[in-house]
């Protein structure tokens, strides 16, 4: 005979325990669908890594990096991408910049069943916003995103305080091996690094030209931002090193000579570049020109 005494239990409550186990269940099958995505832009993986998404990269670009943590396959360069690889990934989602290519990659990407995003190139910050924005909107990661454009709006806001004195010259380097040097002009992101500081770009001509340290002494700049891709030595130093008639230079004698890692501005003005820029602003300030 049966000691304990029945249980009852009411239909609202034997409603609810199935209705959570539904919704438990709905989740789990969620969590085993996840989005399957591709990414063939650095900005755009960072901003789907910042977001909480980077399990969902099935596939990235030769210029992305991912946390340790994390791992995808490699496809290439953005510009070259290859429609069979891509494809072969099977992906829900394939997200690039405005310059994905070549032409008949994307061509077959919209021909099949899976959604594109052709993102621009971010230039200054409201563009990298509206980015973060279409992301997250496309993830369904809308409340994520908010941290990371608070994040923009108080550094930003920090570069603002900081901004250079009007017709202040500015020559952005990319250092080449320690040796050769590479002068940015417009449409890089040495020149939205320098419009974004306040400064004036000494060069005029499209894109990044050799150039060498006769013809920036000539140019007499006020500040030199030198980007490099090992920052394990001192690039400053390096730099006048191999160039030392940059010391000349009003930038050099006023020691307005800025290192900042250039790994950080592969994807233009992403997060981390507004992060580096917040580095070269908080230096620049604490050395004032003489």
């Amino acid at each position: 005979m049966n000691q304990y005494p029945p249980i009852k239990i009411s239909y609202a409550f034997s409603r609810r325990v199935f209705l959570s186990l539904l919704l438990t269940a709905i989740g789990a099958t969620a969590n085993a669908q996840q989005q399957r995505i591709v990414s063939t832009d650095a900005g755009s993986t960072e901003v789907l890594v910042a977001l909480g998404n980077g399990e969902s990269l099935v596939g990235i670009d030769v210029t992305s990096k991912l946390p340790e943590t994390l791992s995808a396959p490699t496809l290439g360069y953005h510009r070259s991408l290859s429609a069979e690889g891509i494809l072969s990934l099977n992906p829900d989602m394939v997200i690039g910049s405005e310059h994905m290519g070549p032409p008949d990659t994307v061509a077959a990407i919209k021909k099949a069943q899976l959604t594109l995003l052709r993102l621009p190139t971010a230039r200054n910050e409201q563009i990298l916003k509206d980015n973060i924005r279409t992301i997250s909107t496309s993830i369904d990661k809308q409340s994520q995103a908010q941290p990371l454009l608070d994040h923009i709006n108080q550094t930003m806001a920090f570069i603002n305080e900081r901004q250079l004195p009007a017709n202040t010259s500015v020559a952005f380097l990319l250092q080449m091996d320690g040796r050769g040097l590479r002068l940015a002009g417009t449409s890089t992101t040495g020149n939205d690094i320098i419009n974004l500081l306040g400064g004036e770009n000494l060069s005029q001509n499209n894109g990044y030209q050799s150039v060498s340290s006769e013809a920036l002494l000539n140019l007499e700049p006020d500040i030199i931002i030198v980007a490099s891709r090992d920052m394990s030595r001192s690039p400053t130093e390096l730099l006048l090193k191999h160039h030392p008639l940059l010391r000349l230079t009003p930038a050099g004698r006023q020691r307005r000579i800025i290192a900042v890692d250039g790994r950080s501005l592969v994807a233009g003005i992403s997060l981390t570049a507004i992060d580096a820029l917040a580095d070269i602003a908080k230096q620049l300030h604490k050395t004032p020109a003489q």
